[in-house]
């Protein structure tokens, strides 16, 4: 993952050293994120804070990790559409910036934006808000933390596209387990709780385990996300009997269950024989590189299938992340 930061937000970050999570924080930019400074290298000179900073940063390196100055990300002035013209790496990567008109890119809740003075909150979001150098987190199901879908509000990030891999997702239309409305479109809603714009919602199912035709889950979708966003959002269904495991990726996350994302049933019951839902941060390298070997993986899937039964990929077929 990248970050990229004004310098304005650099000398904010360095000047909280007192700060309890500072040295947390400062391990990450060390030893996972590739560090982009949207200024040059000689302006270090003008401030001996920051020469000694940057001095303590180069020392322990990550192996694979990156330090470069003298860019200009985004590109200025921002807008809110800032973001429409960004490739895929840079719609997971973090913003610190200082401009007058930040609050309008921030406010799209695309990608992750912080002002001077909200660095380390910003970077705590990539711990899952948990104050600690630490990169996953999990919920019992059903437990004293977890039991419904707005309990996990707190940890949703900006975002622009959703992918969901689940064979069981679309599964028990018209019981009590009433999977889309009750799981599928109010975890939705919940995942997309800091985004203000379209959003690509890209499902991956067992088509022998669906129980709805693409224009009832379509509707259901559009509906609920129009409304959350503003904006109507884009949906592309696959069928496909080579996937196996259970899990949602998003532009800073990557989220797991044991069992099917079908959680409760209209009565808020327990129907999931899973026990914990689990949030990875792709802040943390070895995360961040997982979640792009699965893009790859659903990348040959989709290959494979306007290869073989183009009529097994449904919808938009638009994605950042994915080529259809």
């Amino acid at each position: 993952m990248d970050i990229y930061i004004d310098k304005s937000n650099l000398i904010s970050f360095v000047k909280s050293k007192s700060h309890e999570l500072f040295d947390d924080c400062n391990k990450l930019l060390k030893k996972q994120l590739n560090v982009y400074f949207n200024f040059p290298k000689n302006d270090l000179k003008e401030s001996p804070l920051l020469l000694n900073w940057i001095t303590t940063l180069s020392q322990g390196m990550g192996e694979h990790n990156e330090i470069k100055f003298d860019y200009k990300e985004p590109a200025r002035p921002l807008k809110s559409n800032s973001s429409n013209t960004f490739c895929s790496n840079k719609l997971t990567s973090v913003y610190l910036l200082e401009d007058d008109d930040t609050d309008k890119f921030k406010n799209a809740g695309c990608v992750l934006v912080g002002k001077v003075g909200e660095e380390i909150q910003i970077l705590n979001k990539l711990f899952i808000n948990q104050n600690d150098y630490d990169f996953e987190r999990k919920w019992r199901i059903n437990g004293n933390d977890f039991k419904t879908w707005s309990d996990l509000k707190e940890y949703s990030l900006p975002l622009t596209d959703i992918l969901i891999i689940d064979p069981y997702i679309l599964s028990n239309k018209d019981t009590d387990t009433d999977t889309v409305d009750v799981n599928l479109i109010n975890y939705l809603d919940v995942l997309c709780i800091e985004s203000f714009t379209k959003a690509n919602v890209i499902i991956v199912t067992d088509p022998s385990r669906s129980n709805y035709t693409f224009d009832e889950i379509k509707k259901k979708i559009t509906s609920k996300l129009s409304s959350q966003l503003g904006k109507r959002p884009t949906f592309t269904l696959i069928f496909t009997k080579r996937e196996h495991d259970r899990g949602v990726l998003t532009n800073y996350s990557r989220i797991y269950s044991g069992d099917t994302f079908s959680f409760w049933n209209n009565r808020g019951q327990k129907i999931t024989n899973g026990r914990e839902i689990s949030y990875s941060s792709l802040a943390k390298k070895e995360n961040h590189d997982l979640a792009n070997k699965l893009i790859e993986d659903i990348q040959h899937t989709i290959t494979f299938l306007n290869e073989n039964n183009p009529d097994y990929i449904q919808g938009d077929k638009i994605s950042n992340f994915l080529n259809f």
